[in-house]
């Protein structure tokens, strides 16, 4: 990566000085939601409001122009007129900022002349070693900068390793929303919009190398040089998990594509192809990415593509098996002597442990446990759908017995870091509420409730590990 985009990089995502150009004290503009958001998400360094017309905005003192500013400037986060986008960029360039994010959308998405403007902005600031995000987009969340630009977006997500590359704002806004609902940790979330100057490619490339992102989940229209792309995701994926949702793949999806961000649709089977070579996972479910980059952050590869499940329904287990084996995994029998302890925790009633294993015959519920964990000693078993413990819990259950399902619960959530295998609740989501799932929550375990959904979070986790296991070197 050239040492002036790296630079740039390194400012909008820890920025020690930050400019909002064309910010207001109008709650109904851009600005305001900009500024706003700076200062009710923390950030505690310095925030330099631009606006002519100004002198003091939300509580703090504005400047006419960048060059007013008396301090150094790393990041502008830029929200005026198309018109005024020319006169700004030069402003940041004569002021030697570092790094810029340009809200502004009317530029190569909706019109040839804005095209053009698009391409004069974009070569002035290359040319000067000055670069930006967008134009038409929606900024960034840092939690190493503890920065937010995204408009009026005051809820912060949970801090993790996790970081979102997204060709729209609209669906970052998804990501905030997963992430307070299911806890996942975030580093970074990214709007590019346009990349007139930092390109997808080039976002991929410095998250490869980031060091506080260990999964990369993506949202891209257009991937841009399709060669270097490769070569970047071949790189990236050697080091930690890629997961790409493109856009395109048909006619009108290309089309809606096209007048979003002036994306060129390409190939759909070549880009699969690439995908394929480079290690990534591409996705058509966009919300599964969020848990699939969750699980492969928190639970360990699994060595091969052998399944158990463990279920108290029998036709659960039917239809997760036939999941499973759609996907290409494997659903392995019990060895003898496991079926035979296996048994030692059942009624005589019960089916045979066989795999699937119903365990609508368990002795109680501490037999259920040991099944658990008879299954996952077993040399042919990589991975692990199970049910929870029954959470019943009301106001006649005693004390003794909130305490014993609680500690059955953890056992459960557990087995990941006891037997270094992925495992799956497979519940009803609605259910499962209360300490229950705040244990699994706290060892970053998800309740799935349908049994294909079961089947596609262990189905990421053994194709990533493939890709690991084929890596040269």
């Amino acid at each position: 990566m050239d040492v002036r985009m790296k630079q740039s990089l390194n400012a909008i995502f820890r920025p020690r000085s930050v400019a909002v150009v064309g910010a207001s004290n109008n709650i109904q503009s851009w600005g305001f939601g900009i500024l706003n958001t700076l200062i009710a998400g923390r950030y505690r360094q310095a925030i330099y409001p631009i606006n002519p017309k100004e002198k003091i905005i939300q509580g703090i003192p504005a400047y006419p122009s960048l060059r007013k500013v008396p301090g150094e400037i790393d990041l502008a986060v830029i929200a005026v007129n198309a018109a005024s986008i020319s006169q700004v960029i030069e402003e940041c360039i004569a002021k030697k900022v570092k790094g810029g994010i340009v809200i502004t959308a009317g530029f190569a998405e909706i019109s040839s002349e804005g095209a053009k403007l698009q391409n004069k902005i974009a070569e002035e600031s290359k040319k000067a070693g000055f670069y930006f995000l967008g134009p038409n987009c929606l900024g960034i969340w840092s939690t190493e900068g503890n920065l937010n630009t995204f408009p009026n977006l005051t809820r912060r997500p949970h801090r993790g390793p996790i970081s979102f590359i997204s060709q729209s704002g609209t669906l970052t806004h998804f990501l905030y929303e997963a992430s307070r609902k299911y806890g996942f940790g975030v580093s970074k979330a990214i709007s590019f919009g346009n990349q007139a100057s930092i390109s997808y490619v080039d976002l991929l490339e410095y998250l490869g190398d980031d060091p506080t992102t260990q999964v990369i989940i993506s949202y891209v229209e257009d991937i841009g040089d399709g060669n270097r792309f490769l070569k970047v995701a071949k790189s990236v994926t050697a080091k930690k998990p890629l997961l790409i949702y493109k856009a395109g793949s048909s006619e009108a999806a290309a089309r809606a594509a096209r007048s979003h961000t002036a994306a060129l649709a390409g190939n759909d089977e070549l880009f699969d192809a690439v995908c394929r070579q480079a290690g990534a996972i591409r996705w058509f479910d966009f919300m599964e990415m969020f848990y699939m980059a969750n699980n492969l952050c928190y639970q360990p590869l699994p060595r091969g593509n052998g399944v158990a499940i463990l279920h108290g329904g029998g036709g659960f287990c039917v239809t997760a098996t036939e999941a499973c084996t759609r996907l290409g995994l494997s659903v392995p029998e019990m060895t003898a002597q496991a079926q035979e302890e296996l048994r030692e925790q059942m009624l005589p009633f019960s089916p045979p442990p066989v795999n699937p294993i119903d365990c609508i015959g368990r002795k109680n519920e501490e037999a259920y446990i040991r099944m658990i964990e008879i299954v996952a000693k077993q040399d042919n078993i990589d991975g692990l759908i199970v049910m929870p413990p029954r959470d019943n819990f009301d106001r006649y259950t005693a004390p003794s017995e909130m305490m014993e399902t609680l500690k059955q619960a953890e056992a459960i959530a557990t087995i990941p870091k006891r037997y270094k295998k992925p495992i799956v609740i497979a519940g009803n989501e609605g259910r499962i509420s209360g300490p229950i799932d705040e244990i699994f929550k706290r060892y970053h375990l998800l309740t799935f409730e349908d049994p294909v959904d079961c089947a596609k979070a262990l189905w990421g986790m053994v194709k990533y590990s493939r890709v690991r296991e084929y890596q040269p070197g």
